[in-house]
């Protein structure tokens, strides 16, 4: 059984039933709703459209966030010159407020992917100046970053406002939350949408990067949006920073997910490029959760097949690693009963460990120990089952809790049996709670099916 999670992006190509199903049915876990790309309204039918197509999956609404694209009319940026613009000219609302919202001298000015530069010369107010560095043709619409610039209050849109409204009220598994340059950004959206959701940051500015850990620790998961992030810090540092940002989560007991690119010319090949595999099997042994396909599922020729391709290498990669317990060195008191069921397997070569949870939340610091074999996670809620899909090696079983713990680890046994999980001759490794069942697991058994 796979281990790291394929979350994957919905689109033309793929937004149907039929196009759902089949993505399932070649090993997704996680279905992305890009909100850049749908209207509020649309964002609802297509949730729904999930529901029906794929009940047992889980959903992430991907929050837009500010989208800054250069808003003038187009204009030839020679090196060299200087040019005045406005705050509004790059896509920040100042609210009539004539606020730089952060812009000050020598701050650097990204545009068209970074391949057009510029540093602040002046700031007045929301007037602002530049010195072309390198030039070129640049059109409108295109984007901006602001490699340097902690833009200052809330960078939630009205749309965006509405769309988390209906990831909260449809309940959704997760949000991803763009843009993201504090910790406070993360606490605000969890203030929208509640305690019941995920809340992943989405690391993507330098600023972020630089406080991962105070975001892990108030975050439910981390991407490594490594496509904003490449342009906004130097490219030939994003694998340290994809490396930095694994480490990070594992040691939080987060979840991440490695996203951008990762297969990208199986948006027209049939084949993925020996860079790309190379670069899937990277975030394997970086240790995320999970991999994110984007415009190869929702645009491309071959999205079943692209799925199935970053399967195989994640199944191939997973044979070559063995992760060490960041989150139990880390957290020794937290990890102590998972971190022991999760070494006993590896000592006994369980063919999984069977984590009997109330909320899931034993299952997710299971995984969280990074076990070399798979967790099936049974739990009596539906949603929470949802949510378990995206941690790694989690494979989520709903199944009402019997008070009797004798009686609960039997019922939970027979159902891994009846799904085709257990065969027999097969020993696992059961965790669960005997004192309470809404408790922490505190109880370690070893089964061998006869």
């Amino acid at each position: 059984m796979r281990l790291t999670k394929i979350v994957a992006t919905l689109g033309p190509a793929s937004l149907s039933v039929a196009g759902i199903q089949s993505l399932v049915e070649a090993g997704v876990s996680i279905f992305r709703l890009n909100c850049s790309h749908l209207s509020t309204d649309d964002l609802s039918q297509v949730i729904s459209l999930v529901r029906e197509a794929a009940p047992h999956a889980g959903i992430m609404v991907d929050v837009q966030g500010p989208k800054l694209r250069f808003a003038p009319a187009s204009v030839e940026l020679t090196s060299g010159s200087i040019v005045s613009f406005n705050v509004t000219d790059l896509g920040i609302d100042t609210a009539g407020k004539g606020d730089a919202r952060g812009l000050e001298k020598g701050h650097r000015i990204l545009m068209d992917d970074g391949r057009i530069e510029t540093v602040v010369e002046q700031v007045n107010g929301d007037e602002f100046s530049v010195r072309v560095v390198r030039g070129g043709q640049l059109q409108q619409g295109k984007g901006v970053n602001l490699p340097d610039t902690e833009v200052r209050g809330s960078l939630l849109s009205t749309k965006d406002i509405a769309d988390l409204a209906v990831a909260r009220d449809l309940g959704v598994e997760i949000v991803a939350v763009s843009f993201v340059q504090t910790p406070n950004d993360v606490v605000s959206i969890r203030e929208i949408v509640g305690e019941n959701i995920l809340v992943f940051a989405k690391i993507e500015r330098p600023q972020a990067l630089a406080r991962i850990d105070e975001i892990c620790a108030v975050s439910d998961g981390v991407m490594a949006a490594r496509g904003d992030l490449g342009v906004e810090m130097p490219y030939e540092s994003v694998p340290d920073a994809q490396s930095q940002i694994a480490r990070s989560a594992l040691r939080h007991g987060v979840i991440s997910i490695c996203a951008t690119e990762m297969l990208e010319s199986m948006t027209t090949s049939s084949r993925p490029t020996r860079a790309e595999v190379a670069d899937v099997s990277g975030a394997v042994r970086d240790g995320f959760d999970a991999v994110m396909l984007s415009g190869e599922t929702s645009i491309g020729k071959h999205p079943s097949e692209t799925v199935r391709a970053m399967a195989r290498i994640c199944e191939e990669s997973e044979k070559h690693v063995s992760m060490p317990n960041y989150f139990a060195d880390q957290n020794p008191g937290a990890a102590a009963v998972t971190a022991a069921a999760s070494a006993l397997a590896k000592r006994t070569s369980a063919s999984f460990i069977l984590s009997i949870s109330m909320t899931g939340f034993s299952a997710r610091l299971m995984s969280s120990c990074r076990p070399s074999c798979p967790i099936i996670a049974v739990t009596p809620s539906s949603e929470k089952g949802r949510q378990l899909n995206i941690n790694r090696g989690v494979y989520p079983l709903v199944l009402e809790r019997d008070r009797n713990f004798t009686s609960a680890v039997t019922k939970a046994i027979e159902a891994t049996k009846l799904s085709g999980f257990l065969k027999a001759g097969d020993s696992i490794v059961v965790c669960a709670s005997r004192l309470n069942p809404h408790s922490d697991a505190d109880t370690i058994l070893l089964h061998r099916e006869p």
